[in-house]
């Protein structure tokens, strides 16, 4: 209808840049997300990510950052390393590569001992930390993080900051998140 979510938005990301998108719930901070991901197409304006228009050049934009949602979207059915694995099969990593990489990841957000584990018994926090991860298994140059710590208790949200920040250096990333 006439409700305009996003207007008149004008930013510059740099390479290796922690950016964060400041604003109270209701601001346009996801749909700005949505629109630099692809997933909600802009009604005007252009938008570049990772050097690709995120209209005409939207299969560039998906292979070159992660997405981690506000909602955990990890299945609590199954263990992290499966849940890793379906991530990395969707991005076309063979058998070996998941073998090499998914302990890796899963040892850099801390949850090396919880990889046979069934996430539906992980905290809040431990969930994040897996999707985050998740987001990583296919090697993006950006990072996308969508209130990364939101209901997480102030251990928890800490862990996960000092984790960003350690993945950024690990890993080379630009990360763009936001946060109220």
């Amino acid at each position: 209808g006439d409700f305009v979510a996003v207007n008149e938005v004008s930013f510059t990301v740099h390479t290796g840049e922690i950016f964060g998108l400041l604003g109270p719930n209701g601001a346009g901070k996801t749909t700005l997300i949505r629109m630099m991901t692809t997933l909600t197409p802009p009604t005007s304006g252009a938008a570049m990510v990772g050097g690709y228009d995120v209209i005409s050049e939207s299969d560039g934009v998906r292979h070159s950052i992660g997405v981690i949602p506000q909602a955990l979207t990890s299945d609590p059915e199954l263990t992290a390393r499966e849940n890793m694995a379906i991530h990395a099969k969707l991005y076309g990593l063979t058998a070996a590569q998941r073998r090499e990489l998914i302990p890796r990841l899963l040892d850099s957000v801390g949850l090396t001992e919880f990889t046979d584990k069934l996430v539906g018994s992980f905290s809040g926090g431990m969930r994040r930390r897996l999707e985050i991860a998740r987001g990583l298994v296919h090697s993006p140059k950006i990072l996308f993080l969508d209130e990364p710590t939101t209901g997480l208790d102030p251990v928890s949200r800490t862990a996960v900051w000092e984790m960003i920040n350690k993945l950024k250096e690990m890993a080379s990333l630009t990360i763009l998140l936001t946060t109220h």
